[in-house]
This record gives C-alpha cells, structure tokens and sequence, in this order.
C-alpha cells in the first residue's frame, strides 16, 4: 500500500494548502481520521471537509482520487460530441464570468 507523509495528506486538495483541523474520530481498525477544512477563501474547496486516516503505524493510506471512474454510457451520445459540449460549457462559464 501507497503512503504519504501525514503533512502532506492534511493538504487542500485542490489548493494545497494546509487544512484546518476539525476533529478525530477513532475508526474500527484502530486508526484514526482525521477531519480538515480548507481555510483559503480563494480556493474552490473553501470550507470544504476532506477525511485523513492515520494508520495505527503512523502511516497515511494514499487517497485514491486518481483512479479510474466509469460511467454507464449516454445513448447517442459519442466522443465528438461530448468533448463539443465539454467545450461549449467552458465558453458559457467563461461569458458568466465575464459578466461579473
């Protein structure tokens, strides 16, 4: 299995700055999580909790963010075509954003 160092893990995972701790709370393994909230206003994930556990060893579990996620398949819809509409959603936020 995959660790971290615990700093690293209390990270934002979005802005990576530190969090804020909000709790601890005993798992049934006999790890611990550990509550954080991102505290930077600037940041998407702000006042947002993520979950950090701590191994009865000291160790973090990499989180596993990165892995493949599936989706059942939109009928009609193809590879074309979602990437034009992926593409007209960034031009109509970008224009709200804009308008500010």
């Amino acid at each position: 299995m995959a660790t971290v160092e615990f700093e690293e893990a209390r990270r934002c995972p979005r802005c990576d700055n530190p969090g804020e701790q909000k709790s601890v709370r005993p798992a049934a393994d006999r790890s611990k999580l550990y509550i954080f909230t991102c505290q930077n206003g600037a940041c998407v994930w702000f006042e947002t909790d993520w979950v950090v556990q701590k191994l009865e060893d000291g160790t973090v579990p990499v989180r596993e963010a990165s892995r493949q996620k599936t989706f059942p398949q939109v009928p009609g819809m193809t590879q074309e075509k979602a990437q034009r509409q992926l593409e007209e959603t960034i031009k109509d936020e970008e224009r709200g954003l804009r308008g500010r």
